[in-house]
């Protein structure tokens, strides 16, 4: 029986093991991916000049900016950045609560969700 605990502590352990790395991996990985992506957003404004930013340009919505990167567009290149930065905790989130879901430890599955819940709700409030 000690060693059906003992074996259960070490498969539990190494499960904790793998979720964190894989989180770190995920905040690691989408903000160097985000960074880079902004990063040719900025080249492509600088080979391009002042008028490859347009006159009136503003913010694009959601629906405009993955047409705007297929186009190379220099501003939404840079769009797409700060999307995949901002998008890089709420995946973190995601895969915290799949790993405790797969630890059984329920109440942070519950946790988790909540606070999934309150950041997309606020992202819904943000963008009215």
């Amino acid at each position: 029986m000690a060693d059906n605990t003992a074996s259960e502590i070490l498969t539990k352990g190494l499960t904790q093991e793998k979720a964190r790395a894989a989180i770190a991996a995920i905040l690691r990985y989408g903000s160097l991916i985000s960074t880079l992506v902004m990063a040719l957003g900025l080249v492509l404004i600088l080979l391009r000049g002042p008028a490859s930013l347009g006159a009136g340009n503003r913010v694009g919505s959601l629906r405009t900016v993955f047409p705007r990167v297929l186009h190379l567009d220099a501003v939404g290149v840079v769009e797409l950045g700060i999307l995949l930065l901002l998008v890089t905790p709420i995946f973190r989130i995601v895969v915290a609560g799949i790993a405790f879901g797969l630890e059984g430890d329920y109440k942070y599955v519950f946790i988790s969700l909540g606070v999934l819940g309150i950041v997309c709700g606020s992202i819904a409030l943000a963008m009215g």
